[in-house]
Parts: C-alpha cells; sequence; structure tokens
C-alpha cells in the first residue's frame, strides 16, 4: 500500500521549481483523498488539536508545623514512596510560613495530584490535592512517611513521529523517538534540557533541532552541552539538513533552533552505522523490534545529552517550562527538505522555506505527537498507535474507552489513552 500510496503522490506534485515560486505543492483534492484513504482512523474530530496537556496555577501556604524546617515546595504527579519515576512538575525555594504561586502543565487527565513540603534533610512531606476544585492548599496537615523514597525525576515528555511528511506514513509513529526532560537550572540565567533519542524506526537520513519558543537568536548567549559530548560524536557527516554544527542556529526569521542532531541513526548508534558516513550507511530500524533479527534490526542503548541554554536576560528563564519548545524532525522528499512540526507548530518553517500554501499543513492531520509522560511505550514496527474503521477497534492503544483512536475521532475523550498500551506490540 505504501509503494502505490507514494506513486500515486508523486503524480500530484508539481515541479521542484514551483517550491521556491512559493505555489502549491498538491492538487488539494487528490491529496485529501490520499490522507484519508491512509489514515487509520475514520472521521478524525475536525477540531482536534492533537494537545494532552492542561495549564495550572496553585497557591502553597507552607503552614507546616513549628518543628519542621523545609527548604522547597513541589509539585508531584505521584507519590514517590509508593511509585516509581514520579514527576517534579513545578518546585520553588520556601521556608516555613511562606505562600507560593507555583505554574505548571499536567497531563489533561490528571485530576490529583501531590504537593510536597521538602524538608532540610531530603524528606517530602505530601498532601494530595484536586488540581481543578483546590486552587489554594494549605500544609498544615502534610503526612509523613516511614518508608524509603524513590527519587522523583523532572518533568518529562515523550516525541513521535512519522518522518514520511508529507505522504502517508504506516502510522506506527515510531520513526523517531526523543525523550526531553526539563532540569533544575544551575543559575539565574539558564535552561538545561535533556534529550533522549530513543528509537528510530525508519530507513531514511532524518535530523532534528528544537525551536525555543518566544527567544530569539539574539536572546540567546550559549548552547553548550553539559559534557561537551554532541549526537552528531564528531562524525564527519555529510551535511543535508543542518549545515552548520553549531549547537545554536538562527532560523529564517531569527528564532532561536539548538541543534540536535543530523542523522538519527548515527547519533544512536554510530558504530552500527557506516565506519565513514562518505560510505553507505546501513539506516536500520533501532528500538522498534522486540526481538531483533537479520542484519535490519537492531537494539541499543538510548542516547541522552544535556543542552545548558544560556541567556542573556535572566529574567526570561524563569518560567521556562516544556510547553514552550517545539523539537522538529527533518527529511527529504521529492527533492525537497521538509520539516516535521507538533501539530501547535504545524506550519512553521525555521530552517527550509517550502512556501506558504504547501496543502499538508491545512488539513488536520499531525505527524508528530507530544505524550507528556517519561514512561511512554512506543509502538513496535508496523503496529499502529490505534485502528478504527467499521467498527473494529485494534492497535498498540485499543482499550475501549481509552484508546487512541476513540481521541483522534473526539479530543475530548480518552485523553489518557497513552497509559493504555497493549501487550506484546509496544516496545
Amino acid at each position: 500500500m505504501r509503494t502505490h500510496l507514494f506513486k500515486y503522490i508523486a503524480l500530484v506534485l508539481c515541479p521542484l521549481a514551483l517550491v521556491a515560486c512559493k505555489r502549491d505543492m498538491f492538487d488539494p483534492s487528490a491529496y485529501k483523498t490520499i490522507i484519508q484513504e491512509s489514515f487509520p482512523i475514520e472521521d478524525i474530530d475536525p477540531a482536534h488539536n492533537w494537545n494532552l496537556t492542561q495549564s495550572h496555577s496553585t497557591v502553597v501556604n507552607a503552614n507546616v508545623d513549628a518543628t519542621v524546617n523545609i527548604t522547597q515546595i513541589r509539585i508531584l504527579n505521584g507519590n514517590p514512596y509508593s511509585t516509581k519515576k514520579v514527576e517534579v512538575l513545578a518546585e520553588t525555594d520556601a521556608s516555613r510560613g511562606d505562600t507560593k504561586t507555583l505554574s505548571y502543565y499536567t497531563p489533561a487527565y490528571q485530576k490529583e495530584l501531590y504537593i510536597a513540603a521538602v524538608t532540610d534533610d531530603g524528606r517530602h512531606l505530601l498532601k494530595t490535592f484536586n488540581v481543578d476544585s483546590q486552587p489554594t492548599v494549605e500544609l498544615s496537615d502534610v503526612q509523613e512517611y516511614d518508608t524509603k523514597i524513590n527519587k522523583p525525576i523532572y518533568q518529562t515528555y515523550t516525541y513521535l513521529y512519522e518522518t514520511t511528511y508529507p505522504e502517508p506514513g504506516d502510522w506506527d509513529f515510531n520513526d523517531l523517538v526523543m525523550r526531553i526532560q526539563k532540569l533544575p537550572a544551575q543559575s539565574a540565567n539558564e535552561i538545561r534540557l535533556e534529550v533522549t533519542l530513543e528509537a528510530v524506526g525508519c530507513q531514511k537520513q532524518v535530523a532534528a533541532a528544537i525551536h525555543l519558543l518566544n527567544y530569539s537568536y539574539d536572546d540567546i548567549e550559549s548552547v553548550t552541552t553539559e559534557d561537551g559530548r554532541t549526537f552528531d560524536g564528531g562524525l564527519n557527516i555529510k551535511r543535508t539538513f543542518i549545515e552548520k554544527p553549531d549547537l545554536l542556529l538562527k532560523g529564517l526569521h531569527g528564532e532561536a533552533i539548538v541543534n540536535l542532531f543530523e542523522d538519527a541513526h548515527y547519533a544512536l548508534a554510530a558504530q552500527l552505522e557506516a565506519k565513514e558516513y562518505g560510505g553507505n550507511p546501513k539506516h536500520i530500524f533501532y528500538n522498534t523490534h522486540r526481538k531483533p533479527s537479520g542484519n535490519t534490526q537492531a537494539q541499543v542503548a538510548a542516547k541522552r545529552i544535556t543542552y545548558v541554554i544560556k541567556l542573556k536576560n535572566p529574567q526570561q528563564a524563569g518560567n521556562f517550562s516544556l510547553e514552550d519548545i517545539d523539537p522538529f524532525a527533518m527529511e527529504d522528499f521529492n527533492s525537497g527538505r521538509w520539516e516535521i512540526h507538533t501539530f501547535a507548530h504545524k506550519s512553521d518553517q525555521m530552517l527550509h522555506d517550502l512556501g506558504s500554501n504547501e496543502t499538508a499543513k491545512s488539513n488536520n492531520m499531525s505527524w508528530a505527537l507530544v505524550i507528556p509522560s517519561s514512561t511512554f511505550r512506543w509502538p513496535i514496527e508496523g503496529e499502529s498507535l490505534g485502528l478504527y474503521k467499521e467498527g473494529i477497534l485494534t492497535g498498540a492503544y485499543m482499550k475501549s474507552g481509552h484508546s487512541y483512536a476513540q481521541w483522534v475521532r473526539d479530543h475530548t475523550i480518552c485523553l489518557d489513552w497513552f497509559i493504555y498500551p497493549t501487550t506484546g506490540i509496544v516496545y
């Protein structure tokens, strides 16, 4: 089916020369038919925004017992004494008697959270609250636990890409899988982002970068990595998508862009790719098969790098969150360099200008998903996230009442679909 669709879409594409003239790339009606027939879910919600998060603001009165010395207040998405990988959604320095306002984002489905009064010896005194019905929380009745705490991690989002844009994909959303975690700053003017490359489920070169929303290139003092390593790893890479190896890039309109990697396969597993980039790279599937076989599949360790972004104005760093970034992938199609953005930024063009009338940007489809989870399990190769046609519900997230496909058909329901994987067909 992919081959047939590829040939079909190639017939309706205009010559590349028209791209430079910013004319329509597609026959709109033909392209719409292609997309509708290829997508595994009927009747996409026309109002879909593909968003799974919600913003909140909570006032916390740190009126703990007079015998307790606290140094910090944290908002957590779980109980770290009973659950692993509980995430810190927000935190601030605080002393007993302080009143603090914390702004943060949660998965849209999650209403019950924890506030922790953190003591000077590291204990977390906890209280549950409802994020919708309790805008102000008192800490006079926090609970202490005797068991060993599981060290919380910081809020992490998982980013999934179909790197076939603008043509249809197989919709397993594992062509490129990254996790990004916002770490605590170590100075007033910095932002720290830990980027983990988890999987590459395609067989062509794919690059990636991060658009720092609401920041211009001139706002940034420098971009470095914590230990000097980069994903490109000093390889003599043929640059197709990102012309310079610099970590800080200037977007087409002066935006601040963080350079991640020029080739995802080399970034994740250089040792298994060609010895020299000028040779014939393998571009095999990494971490998308549960039991790899043959010479086109492999399991490798995820690769993790922390980026340190220093701002010229320290005040600009204070309220930064993961909602302030748009990580995007880049791939080639029909002799053009294409950017794959999350839905909220689908029409953005950061490094490659394809014109303003490109039809693929005007539909309500998304080739990139943001999952507010540090533990999300992506589908194995060839398994779609979800399928719903002719009344049949299946796929990697198909639990009725909590399924991806039902969420696609109605963006107001099944907001928790990503915590219900189907056993055996997720990685």
